[in-house]
C-alpha cells in the first residue's frame, strides 16, 4: 500500500507540473550463490518522472525472482528438527536427498540525478525493501521448512553516466537495513517463529546499464549480508552470505 501511494503522488504530480513519464518492464535471470547455488527467472518493472530540463529524477523500481529448478542440499552442513511423526509425516532418512528452492522480490523508490547532455556523475538516494527466502522439501515431504528475511532500509549510492546513442552507466550502491527480520516456517512444533536479526550489516550493489533506443542491458552484482537470529521456541539461524549476479533485457515505453 505504501508504494502505490506512491505511485499515486507522482501521478498527480505529473498533472501538475507537466513531468515526462517513462514506464520499463524487463525480463532475465539471477543465480543465487546462498546455502546452494540456484538459477532463478526474474520479472522486474519501472517507472519514472522527470521534468524537462531537470536533472533530477524520481522513479520506483519493482523486481521479483523465482527458482527455475530446485538444488540438491549439503546434509553435513544442515540440520532441522523432525516433525512429529503421524500417518501422513514419516520420519526422514538420513540418506534422503533433501531439495532447496529460491524465492526473493524487492521494490526501490527514490530521487536520482544526472545530465543526458554530458557525462555526469549520478548520485542516488532511495527507499529500499527486499526479501529473500529458501523451502527445504524431500520427495516424500512437500514441505519441510523455510527461512524468509525481510529488510527494510535506505539505500544510497555514486556512478557515472555516459550519453550517446548506446548510453553507458555504472553505480555503485550500499543499502543500509533498519529493519531486518527473519521467519522460520516449518511442519514441526514452534513455527512458524518470527526474531528480529540483531547484527544487521550493509549491503551492497554493483549495477552497469546499456542503452540504445527503446532497449536496455542491466547487469548487476548484488552482495546480501544476512544476520543471524535467535529463536528460543524453534531453532537458532546462524548468520549467511548471498552473492546474486543478474541479468535484465529491458524495454522502455
Amino acid at each position: 500500500m505504501r508504494f502505490l501511494g506512491i505511485l499515486f503522488y507522482l501521478f498527480i504530480s505529473v498533472g501538475v507540473f507537466g513531468q515526462k513519464i517513462r514506464f520499463n518492464s524487463s525480463i532475465g535471470s539471477s543465480l543465487i550463490s546462498w546455502h546452494e547455488s540456484q538459477a532463478t527467472l526474474d520479472l522486474a518493472a519501472g517507472i519514472s518522472f522527470q521534468n524537462p530540463g531537470k536533472k533530477h529524477k524520481i522513479f520506483v523500481e519493482l523486481k521479483t525472482m523465482g527458482n527455475v529448478s530446485g538444488s540438491p542440499i549439503n546434509r553435513s552442513q544442515y540440520t532441522f528438527i523432525e516433525p512429529p511423526v503421524n500417518p501422513r509425516n514419516q520420519p526422514i532418512s538420513p540418506s534422503e536427498e533433501l531439495v532447496a528452492q529460491y524465492r526473493g522480490g524487492q521494490a526501490e523508490a527514490g530521487i536520482s540525478w544526472s545530465s543526458h547532455n554530458k557525462i555526469s556523475l549520478i548520485p542516488s538516494l532511495s527507499f529500499y525493501s527486499k526479501s529473500i527466502a529458501r523451502k527445504i522439501s524431500s520427495a516424500r515431504s512437500e514441505y519441510i521448512e523455510e527461512e524468509k528475511y525481510s529488510l527494510h532500509g535506505i539505500s544510497a549510492g555514486i556512478g557515472i553516466f555516459i550519453p550517446g546513442k548506446t548510453s553507458l552507466s555504472f553505480q555503485a550502491k550500499i543499502f543500509e537495513p533498519l529493519y531486518e527480520e527473519v521467519t522460520l516456517y516449518g511442519r514441526y512444533v514452534g513455527v512458524p517463529y518470527q526474531s528480529l536479526v540483531s547484527d544487521k550489516l550493509p549491503n551492497y550493489k554493483l549495477r552497469a546499464d546499456v542503452n540504445h533506443g527503446q532497449f536496455g542491458l542491466r547487469l548487476i552484482v548484488e552482495v546480501l549480508n544476512l544476520g543471524g537470529a535467535e529463536n528460543p521456541n524453534s531453532k537458532s539461524i546462524q548468520a549467511s552470505q548471498a552473492i546474486i549476479p543478474s541479468t535484465l533485457l529491458t524495454y522502455f515505453f
